[in-house]
């Protein structure tokens, strides 16, 4: 891209376009802060005035005051220093209740930053690629015209020319010869900016699958699967769906992982209840139990008479039949 055309890029609106980007979140927390300081004056003022309700209070006996005492004291815990010889470090409540909240907003802030950053570059990176791309719009729609106005012929009239005037071909040669010169570097601008887009998007590409690839890992991780299970998962994948290695290598959804170890965990279900009703059914049957024969139930009252000694005449006779 040439140094004119650039210019003539950025003048166009990409310098104002990313003016006005940065400055918006300047002027958001320029009134955040500005809404800040008034609360807080606001606060103080308030505080200063007496007010009916502080006056008609009771103060607070010294029991009221015990009940609910403040943490004291200190704790002791060793840190890391710098050179990675552990310290111990001692420090009170109000001290780490201080630096955690710091550390909480240094967080906090550190977060926004990055966004912020991430967000910058990306604006840039559309700015630049729109250039880019009029750029070579415009390159592409000059040479045409060019090829279109300066009637340049072909070697054939060329020869004949020569043939018919000499001195018209050296005139011609000469002007032909400058404007090749003049489309070959107008083609190497544009085909180095051709170039150069595609090493770009390569670039953005491979960063794309490296975030990819990093934040699956990060939440295969918290469901408990790392690299052996990942293998063990693929290996079951690859037997029994036909995927090949290589198709499972461009795999960057850690969700479609979790798909996989569930599909194969539920034919390993499947595969051990079949298992199971095949052993159930050759397993031995055990006997029905048949209905008992109604002497057996007779006998059966007979002896319960005979041992309570309200058996009957008729009784004996029938046990003795």
């Amino acid at each position: 891209m040439t140094e004119q055309a650039e210019q003539t890029a950025l003048e166009s609106g990409g310098l104002a376009d990313l003016a006005s980007f940065l400055d918006q979140p300047e002027e958001e927390s320029t009134k955040e802060t500005e809404a800040e300081t008034v609360g807080e004056s606001d606060s103080e003022e308030t505080t200063d005035e007496p007010t009916d309700d502080d006056s008609d209070e009771p103060e607070e006996s010294d029991d009221e005051a015990e009940d609910e005492p403040a943490p004291v004291g200190k704790i002791t815990f060793k840190v890391k220093g710098e050179d990675g010889v552990e310290e111990t470090v001692e420090a009170t409540y109000e001290e780490l209740a201080s630096s955690y909240m710091r550390q909480k907003d240094y967080t906090k802030k550190t977060q926004a930053l990055a966004t912020r950053e991430n967000e910058a570059v990306q604006f840039l990176t559309q700015k630049h690629e729109e250039i880019r791309q009029d750029y070579l719009s415009q390159a592409e729609l000059t040479r045409t015209a060019i090829v279109n106005m300066a009637g340049l012929r072909s070697e054939q009239e060329m020869a004949q020319l020569a043939n018919t005037d000499p001195a018209a071909w050296v005139a011609e040669n000469q002007r032909q010869r400058q404007i090749a010169s003049y489309l070959n570097q107008l083609d190497e601008s544009i085909q180095g900016e051709k170039q150069q887009a595609a090493y770009q998007a390569a670039q953005a590409e491979q960063a794309r699958k490296a975030n990819l690839f990093t934040n699956a890992w990060a939440n295969l991780q918290k469901e408990g699967i790392d690299k052996p299970k990942l293998e063990s998962i693929y290996g079951d994948v690859t037997k029994n769906y036909g995927f090949s290695q290589e198709e499972l290598a461009t795999v960057l959804d850690h969700r479609m992982v979790q798909v996989m170890r569930d599909a194969v965990a539920y034919r390993a279900l499947k595969a051990q209840k079949a298992d199971v009703t095949k052993k159930a059914q050759a397993a031995p049957r055990l006997p029905t139990r048949q209905a008992q024969p109604a002497n057996e139930r007779r006998d059966r009252e007979l002896d319960a008479k005979f041992k309570s000694g309200k058996a009957k005449l008729n009784d004996l006779a029938a046990f003795l039949r």
